[in-house]
């Protein structure tokens, strides 16, 4: 395990280390690239290769997805298509930061990702937005919140508003703390202190001087995305998704012979896997 950190004080603090390196994150991983010797490809690395394509052919598999309440990969299938080649993407803390991680299709040139790498700090996304646009004003920028970290910080879309500040701030709405009702589930504890009282984000925002958008259909994306595009002003895009639980790649350990067919056909049957 190797962990490269600015702030020695954060090495081995979450993790036993066996190398740990103090510097920029960036640099030591060119600097490694640099001095390391390529190897041959391994039937181990075809075979991820493989993996990931599969992977990769199943989340793409949603993307026209009618379902009611929605999946969330139709909405990134439409993020996807308006950003711009240099668009900044804040990501706030939860649900949405797998999902973001996963749908997201980074072009590994302008465009830029950030989330917290805190533990539990919810409400990152919004005011992440504002330092994005503020430092790169000529930059589209997007915020991506769950409902539980937009509802802690959705004042700020008014500071938005007060600066001029055309932020495309979007809210995925499924009445639930989803990460941590994951948590539980794995934990094996009764849900408790996870659900979430419905509202309408976007006519919050429009009251602050936003534009607001309410989806809960497929077929109401492109228009709503093409007008966010076009805004000049803050927009609050309030989308109605399924409470389903992001695939946890960590259950992949399933085997039949160990776990049962029943509990794989239960695990298959949950997350639509062939």
């Amino acid at each position: 395990f190797i962990q490269v950190d600015i702030d020695a004080s954060r090495l081995g603090s979450r993790h036993k280390t066996d190398v740990a390196i103090l510097g920029d994150a960036k640099e030591a991983m060119k600097q490694m690239m640099n001095i390391g010797r390529k190897k041959e490809s391994t039937p181990f690395l075809e075979k991820n290769r493989r993996n990931r394509q599969n992977w990769l052919k199943w989340m793409h598999s949603f993307d026209d997805s009618k379902a009611i309440p929605m999946r969330v990969e139709p909405v990134f299938r439409e993020i996807n298509r308006i950003a711009t080649e240099d668009a900044i993407f804040i990501t706030d803390v939860g649900n949405v930061t797998i999902e973001a991680v996963r749908g997201l299709d980074m072009n590994g040139k302008g465009q830029m990702f950030t989330t917290s790498g805190l533990f539990a700090t919810m409400g990152y996304g919004v005011p992440g937005g504002i330092a994005a646009k503020l430092s790169y004003p000529d930059r589209q920028v997007f915020t991506l919140s769950g409902d539980g970290g937009f509802s802690m910080v959705m004042h700020d879309i008014i500071t938005q508003v007060r600066y001029k500040l055309p932020i495309i701030n979007i809210v995925f709405s499924n009445d639930s703390l989803g990460f941590i009702e994951g948590e539980q589930e794995d934990t094996k504890q009764s849900k408790f202190g996870v659900d979430l009282t419905p509202a309408d984000y976007a006519r919050i925002g429009e009251a602050m001087g936003a534009k607001g958008f309410s989806v809960t259909r497929p077929d109401q994306l492109k228009q709503v995305f093409d007008e966010a595009r076009d805004s000049e002003i803050p927009v609050v895009i309030d989308i109605k998704i399924t409470n389903d639980r992001p695939f946890p790649a960590e259950a992949l350990i399933l085997d039949e012979t160990q776990h049962g067919k029943e509990a794989v056909e239960i695990f298959k049957k949950r997350y639509e896997v062939s």
